[in-house]
């Protein structure tokens, strides 16, 4: 069994909004303890709708904030009990690769500079040995030599954000962070990212953070998944488990609303009526009671906890009404 890399252990991330010059500021709760950990080689993907805490998550993954309460194990040591400099050094160990790749890159900068970058500013070898590693990364990802001198705008979508991910691994993390890593590529184009991403992590036991909308992907790249609604981990298990048989009422609605060419595997319809309710003022009980189809009175007065399903090893649900099956 691989070792575990990254453990959550109930991380909340609360924020002091001001809502007006004499009213009294709220908080908004963008996550409210969620727990997870990923072994190295293995993917979690992390998926709901917009809003729900996912890119929050990716901050505090990735220390560009702290957790309000909660631990971030990297190696089993504690992020938010380190120092700065322990910090700056565990900074090394997870990296992030965002959305829109030419976004994330500087256009006047070549890549092969963009490259040598994380290994410059961390003091790592001279510029002969800098340039070796960032070129030995190119052909990694599937890039020529030649590429080494141009600039960003040179590049087709898909070779900006293999070059994004050849960045993110200069520094040799053992958790990528990946938000929404094929969303902003043409289809024909997702597919060679996906499979890059598999190779490498065959090759360099990478554990990957994969955040995402699109179940459909999510499928054929996680092997555990962790179902999030504003803010809490509503259900969590096995990739293979969640998809074959999913039971907090909001993963179903979810999955109905995935396309499919394949007839057998299409689920009917689930609408969810209603708006994602805000995290300033979250309702009582459930969470997801307001626009859940099976919500009765106890969904409204009661906060469920995620509990293990009795008959199905390694699941979780946060739901009241599969708890009492």
């Amino acid at each position: 069994m691989n070792a575990v890399v990254l453990t959550a252990d109930n991380l909340h991330r609360h924020y002091a909004v001001r809502r007006g010059l004499f009213a009294a500021p709220a908080t908004v709760r963008a996550l409210a303890g969620v727990s997870f950990s990923v072994a190295a080689g293995r993917t979690l993907a992390v998926v709901g709708e917009s809003g729900c805490g996912k890119s929050t998550l990716a901050r505090l993954l990735t220390m560009v904030e702290l957790p309000t309460d909660g631990r971030l194990l990297i190696d089993g040591q504690d992020v938010v009990g380190a120092d700065a400099t322990h910090r700056k050094a565990l900074r090394r160990a997870v990296q992030i690769v965002f959305q829109n790749p030419y976004g994330s890159l500087n256009p006047r900068q070549t890549v092969g500079a963009a490259l040598m970058e994380p290994l410059l500013v961390n003091g790592e070898g001279d510029a002969t040995s800098r340039e070796a590693a960032a070129r030995e990364m190119l052909r990694q990802v599937g890039l020529r030599d030649e590429h080494f001198g141009r600039y960003p705008h040179m590049f087709s979508g898909g070779q900006r954000q293999r070059i994004a991910i050849a960045r993110a691994l200069m520094l040799k993390p053992r958790v990528l962070v990946l938000d929404e890593p094929v969303s902003a590529l043409d289809v024909s184009i997702r597919a060679q990212v996906l499979n890059l991403l598999v190779e490498l992590q065959q090759r360099l036991g990478v554990a990957y953070v994969f955040i995402s909308h699109d179940l459909g992907v999510v499928r054929h790249v996680a092997d555990e998944v962790v179902v999030m609604y504003l803010g809490r981990v509503v259900e969590q298990g096995p990739s293979a488990q969640v998809f074959a048989n999913p039971q907090h009422p909001y993963t179903q609605a979810l999955l109905s609303a995935t396309p499919t060419v394949d007839a057998a595997a299409r689920r009917q319809r689930i609408i969810l009526q209603g708006e994602l309710p805000s995290p300033i003022n979250p309702p009582g009980g459930c969470a997801f009671h307001t626009r859940c189809p099976e919500a009765t009175a106890r969904c409204r007065a009661e906060m469920p906890a995620l509990l293990p399903l009795a008959d199905d090893a390694g699941r979780s649900v946060a739901c009241l009404l599969r708890a009492t099956r």
